[in-house]
């Protein structure tokens, strides 16, 4: 069983199938997690077994507190590919833990581009959220944020293991059941301004037809577009402030506190300037991490805002002070009766790729299956 699950809890009463070209076997685990099998006949095997269940089920094995929703689907799975079974052999099998969240941010484009005169363009970046899951799910009353991009970092992961210090806060409005996403769809939010960006930039975005525009009123900006407004902030600003060429430490979270008594705090031994509220990481529901690349160096990983339990690693762009047209951008793990199925490790190095010239709600991209 993987580490955090009691040692009490077996892998009890599950199904074992073992396939091989010419013959199927499904066997049944004993109360101690062991299956014994008497006779087969010699072969190679692809042995498959799993639990599928809940994120509240799951929570209810676990030796220690994790960040999950309760709807979200935990599979504890392990495939073991051609394994030779030609005489008797005791064999251990190590179970792989796959959380399956609903929500993900599965695109951020914040490098911007150059307009139609070579200058730079910042005014068309964007945050795609994709409902991940099997049902509807609802986006009224969660909060989108981002963490503090001061330099230097005013609050390490490594500094405080319980607390993301924040620099913007939206929230989505909405009474609870007013803005469903279903399974495999997805909600673009225009960061600054949701109108078709192309006719300044020829190779920027269309966010005319954005969900979600980061603004004060609806009827303000694009007229036609809800707006997301921003609730809590370190700086004036009513869009939502993503860096050309980072950092972006991005995440959704979810609460029914309320988030206004939480901790304001200034950046380590300054009393004035910007003050950055305190969201518990017990009520994230995902974040990805971009760190601003280096030529020299690459990424600097000890300037990570989050702890791993939220992303236990990072993306970034090529560009690096951006305006290169670049996003980042979830892989695709599988297609199941054609809804998309996006990869969620909990580590963004692994699950996205840097796209060039993104394109808002396209999952055909073939860099994006992860093969």
């Amino acid at each position: 069983m993987p580490s955090n699950i009691e040692s009490s809890v077996k892998y009890a009463n599950k199904e074992v199938v073992l396939t091989s070209a010419s013959n199927v076997y499904t066997f049944n685990t004993d109360a101690s997690g062991v299956l014994q099998i008497a006779e087969i006949i010699p072969d190679e095997y692809t042995i498959n077994t799993s639990w599928e269940m809940t994120g509240a089920q799951y929570k209810q094995l676990i030796s220690a507190n994790e960040m999950l929703e309760d709807k979200a689907k935990v599979l504890l799975k392990a495939t073991i590919a051609n394994y030779p079974l030609f005489d008797t052999k005791n064999l251990s099998v190590d179970l792989e833990k796959i959380i399956m969240k609903s929500l993900l941010i599965s695109k951020v484009y914040y490098s911007g581009t150059k307009d139609n005169r070579n200058r730079n363009y910042t005014a068309d970046s964007f945050v795609e959220i994709f409902n991940n899951s099997d049902e509807t799910v609802y986006l009224d009353g969660k909060y989108l944020a981002l963490a503090e991009s001061m330099t230097p970092a005013a609050y390490l992961a490594s500094d405080d293991p319980d607390y993301i210090y924040t620099r913007q806060i939206c929230k989505f409005p909405g009474g609870g059941t007013d803005y469903p996403l279903g399974p495999g769809e997805s909600i673009v939010i225009a960061a600054r301004n949701a109108r078709d960006h192309t006719t300044s930039a020829s190779n920027s975005v269309d966010l005319s037809t954005a969900d979600f525009e980061v603004k004060e009123l609806d009827g303000t900006g694009n007229p036609d577009v809800k707006a997301l407004p921003v609730i809590s902030s370190s700086v004036p600003l009513k869009f939502l402030n993503l860096i050309s060429g980072g950092p972006n430490a991005l995440f959704l979270f979810e609460t029914d506190e309320d988030i206004f008594t939480w901790q304001e705090v200034f950046a380590p031994g300054k009393t004035s300037g910007e003050r950055f509220r305190k969201v518990p990481v017990s009520t994230v529901i995902d974040g990805v991490e971009a760190l601003k690349n280096s030529a020299s160096t690459g990424p600097d990983i000890n300037l990570k805002r989050f702890q791993d339990i939220v992303d236990a690693g990072y993306v970034f762009i090529n560009g690096i002070s951006g305006y290169t047209n670049e996003s980042v951008e979830r892989k695709i793990s599988e297609i199941d009766n054609g809804r998309i199925i996006l990869q969620d490790s909990n580590n963004s190095l692994d699950d996205f790729e840097i796209i060039s010239g993104p394109e808002p709600r396209n999952y055909d991209n073939q860099q994006l299956l992860n093969q």
